[in-house]
């Protein structure tokens, strides 16, 4: 008489290897988790660049640069062109004038522009620096500019504000 079922010499495993796990299927796992976490931590701070404070410099720069030339250093009769006297004694450091509109030598203070920010300005005629002031120029880190065509004594300037 035959026997029906599985021959002695087999187990029953119900759908399942019977074969253990080896070192080489944990070393892949292993490794496939490694890189896993190595990328979520490679891609975090690309995520939050968008947040970084850099990305506020053009728009301090600009703001600074309008301050200057549509406010504090412009002749009251003619908004167009800058007063002489103003732009000098701010340029040269010095408080400012009775009629001027700036409120402190400090290009950071005057322009309203907080003391973290590196702020240099500068004013030039066909590619000479006529007049500058505030912090060097950094040569480290990036820096923003901001240019405006302005008239003084009748003559065409630039006046250049680099933010870093």
């Amino acid at each position: 008489m035959r026997r029906r079922g599985p021959p002695d010499d087999r187990r029953e495993t119900s759908g399942r290897s019977a074969r253990a796990q080896t070192t080489i299927d944990f070393a892949v796992g292993v490794g496939i988790f490694l890189l896993a976490v190595a990328w979520v931590v490679g891609t975090i701070p690309q995520i939050l660049d968008p947040f970084e404070a850099e990305q506020d410099r053009p728009l301090v720069a600009n703001r600074a640069a309008d301050s200057l030339t549509q406010r504090l250093l412009v002749d009251d009769e003619n908004p167009d062109v800058l007063d002489a006297v103003c732009t000098e004694a701010f340029f040269d450091g010095d408080p400012p004038p009775g009629d001027c509109d700036y409120g402190s030598a400090d290009p950071n203070a005057a322009t309203g522009i907080d003391a973290s920010y590196g702020l240099n300005v500068t004013l030039s005629r066909g590619g000479t620096v006529v007049e500058t002031t505030g912090e060097p120029v950094s040569t480290t880190r990036s820096v923003v500019a901001a240019r405006r065509a302005v008239l003084l004594d009748g003559e065409l300037h630039e006046l250049s504000v680099r933010v870093w």
